[in-house]
């Protein structure tokens, strides 16, 4: 019987249960997709490390997979909040037609039931279909071939299972402990029972907004001044950001409805001036709330648009520092940084050529081949005359702690690289150089030190910088996106003297087409270790020699950007979900306490368009509130995360952009329909 009575309801109701019912489908989905890493690898080719990067994302998606079902089981409490509330007269209802409470209980655990089942079982049949299209989204971004078959994950089924039946459990309790708090007159009367429209004295409003107009300026300003150095402050940013959101929207109430009111044109044509009060009450009775999603909003476009930036500009700087397929690094001096001088690294080979040679490599293996040496004088990166010609504060601080010495190329050596990457040859007389940088966090800084165009002191000769552009040049194969190379010096041959001191040296090589640099790799730290006692202590065999090739760099990068890719946007539609539920059901909600204003709007005239066209500009703005302060607030959060993250070089932020407002658009605006369609159905029953 009680079983029929639950299943009745939700049939009868199932326009109520539409937001909560998608809500559940929707999180099911996206944790089943998001933790079916591990089996995908089944039906890719991948090597032993791209094998390991799955895992290693599988790993992480499941620490993280912990955190999003906290987040989607209060999402999920608050929705099933809105239900009880919603239906507390029928509730009552049952109670006064003799009900035990302990009835009424069971009801409401068989309807979750139903619901729970429907919905898991829609969202993990979504989530398959889903995790199909990932599948072939990671093996593109990973450019390797798939031997496509659906793939099914036991692993991603159970612990999705799991963690909804969890929170299916609490959600009954919850019910049945909420029922019992309410009284017979509570649950009768509750639908008369209206937000209260406090209105602030002005004087007061303009206070607070001003007040939150100081914090939020500040946040702002540090982060666009310090820079590069804003994460010293990263915590008092996100403090005064926090602080400034909420007294925005508390003062919102009382400001908004003065400002409007000022404009006699505006607030008495058509029905905007109640339009203007409805907003004005549920922003008063909402203003933490709506400071809570919009900072999730934040959090938001700042996951997706940060999470598939660095994926980009991980695949774009990889190829700038990729120009040969392997590449042998030998530190002949380390810099110490308690003495800040460089020492001679023991056991480094004098002549890397003749080490080359020494350990006798297979000739076929190798196509071309060069060596390149990079020298150190007495000029370092934090010299004041290169100081001086920075303006840019955050630059000029990151390089006055920088105690590198500026890095000194042969002319020659410079002109192999830029062959190897396909362009021209440069020209330098003995009283020219050229300067660059690897690095792309002090691009600008360089930039400012081209235009002044200084004549630096180099081995005893003066040396003017006659380029007023550059394009990143890598010497080597590496994959640290040039961390150490802040100032690279190109100057002709006759310049650096016989005695110059010998900072690093690399040995580069392309290989023949049936020669993977992988296995060369391997082969060529065997042929290092049968022919050099290399010592034992990790940590001094990594300072005598490095080995970096193409498909480990290019392989490495190409997993940093996949995580970030994945992190980024499971996070970023968690929170877009959870922002778009938050304010949908806060508009249903009052969607019963707006029922008599509307009914008279209908009696006094205001015919059906009019008031639809009313619940639409209430809703949207609304919705709008939070999302346009949000994406202010991002605007200046990507900028600081970007310049913080700007070691893995600069990106293109115009794609990530347009993705995030495609999801925005998708899911923020699928929510905001629903909710209009909701809100006049309510107000038509």
């Amino acid at each position: 019987m009680y079983f029929k009575l639950a299943l009745r309801n939700v049939k009868k109701s199932y326009q109520d249960f539409l937001i909560y019912f998608l809500t559940l489908a929707f999180s099911v989905c996206l944790f089943y997709t998001f933790n079916s890493f591990q089996d995908q690898q089944y039906v890719m080719q991948m090597n032993e490390g791209q094998s390991q990067i799955i895992q290693s994302l599988s790993l992480i998606m499941s620490y993280l997979s912990m955190f999003v079902a906290i987040v989607l089981a209060f999402l999920i409490l608050y929705a099933n909040n809105f239900l009880i509330k919603r239906r507390k007269k029928e509730l009552g209802l049952y109670m006064l037609l003799g009900m035990p409470k302990n009835k009424i209980s069971k009801v409401l655990v068989y309807e979750t039931l139903l619901i729970g089942l429907l919905s898991l079982v829609l969202g993990m049949v979504f989530g398959f279909l889903l995790s199909q299209l990932l599948t072939i989204v990671t093996a593109h971004l990973f450019e390797v071939s798939l031997n496509y078959r659906f793939v099914f994950s036991l692993q991603a089924t159970i612990w999705t299972v799991v963690s909804f039946t969890i929170i299916f459990l609490v959600i009954m309790i919850f019910n049945t402990f909420v029922l019992n708090r309410y009284q017979l007159i509570d649950l009768l009367n509750a639908g008369k029972k209206h937000q209260e429209l406090k209105l602030k004295k002005l004087w007061m409003s303009v206070v607070i907004f001003l007040i939150s107009l100081i914090c939020l300026g500040w946040a702002y300003y540090e982060g666009i001044e310090k820079g590069l150095l804003a994460g010293d402050l990263i915590g008092y940013i996100i403090l005064a950001g926090s602080i400034g959101t909420v007294l925005f929207f508390l003062s919102l109430a009382g400001f908004l409805l003065t400002i409007i009111k000022s404009n006699k044109r505006i607030y008495f044509r058509n029905l905007h001036c109640f339009i203007t009060r409805q907003i004005n009450a549920s922003i008063n009775t909402n203003f933490l709330s709506m400071s809570i999603v919009c900072i999730m909003l934040l959090l938001s476009i700042g996951a997706l648009s940060t999470g598939l930036n660095m994926s980009a500009t991980m695949n774009k700087t990889v190829r700038y520092s990729t120009p040969y397929d392997f590449s042998y690094t030998n530190h002949n001096r380390m810099l110490d940084y308690d003495t800040k001088q460089l020492v001679t690294v023991e056991h480094a080979p004098v002549d890397l050529q003749k080490a080359i040679d020494d350990i006798s490599l297979d000739p076929s293996y190798i196509k071309s081949s060069n060596v390149a040496s990079v020298y150190a004088d007495q000029l370092r990166c934090n010299d004041e005359t290169i100081l001086n010609m920075i303006t840019k504060k955050d630059i000029k601080e990151f390089l006055s702690y920088q105690y590198d010495f500026v890095n000194i190329i042969s002319l020659s050596d410079f002109n192999k690289a830029r062959i190897a990457r396909g362009m021209d040859a440069l020209s330098l007389t003995d009283s020219q150089a050229y300067l660059y940088s690897n690095y792309e966090m002090v691009e600008d800084g360089v930039m400012e030190i081209l235009a002044a165009h200084p004549e630096l002191n180099i081995f005893q000769h003066k040396l003017k910088i006659i380029n007023d552009d550059y394009e990143r040049i890598s010497l080597h194969t590496t994959i640290d996106n040039g961390f150490g190379e802040y100032l690279i010096l190109v100057v002709a041959d006759n310049v650096i003297p016989d005695n110059a001191l010998v900072y690093t040296t690399y040995w580069n090589a392309d290989l023949n087409d049936n020669i993977m640099p992988q296995a060369f790799s391997e082969y060529f730290i065997d042929q290092m270790n049968t022919t050099y006692d290399v010592p034992e202590d990790i940590h001094q065999f990594l300072q005598q020699y490095y080995v970096e090739d193409k498909d480990s760099a290019m392989e490495a990068s190409k997993g940093m950007s996949v995580v970030f890719t994945y992190i980024g946007i499971y996070l970023g539609i968690v929170f877009m979900i959870a922002s778009a539920v938050v304010l949908a059901l806060q508009q249903l909600s009052s969607a019963n306490d707006s029922k008599a204003r509307y009914q008279i709007l209908n009696k006094i005239g205001a015919d059906k368009k009019m008031i639809n066209r009313t619940i639409f500009t209430e809703i949207a703005i609304y919705f709008l509130l939070p999302l346009a302060l949000a994406i202010v607030h991002s605007i200046i959060g990507i900028q600081v995360v970007n310049n913080v993250l700007i070691m893995f070089g600069k990106g293109d932020i115009l794609l990530s952009s347009l993705f995030t407002g495609g999801i925005i658009i998708l899911i923020y605006g699928s929510y905001f329909m629903i909710t209009y369609l909701g809100y006049k159905r309510i107000l038509k029953s």
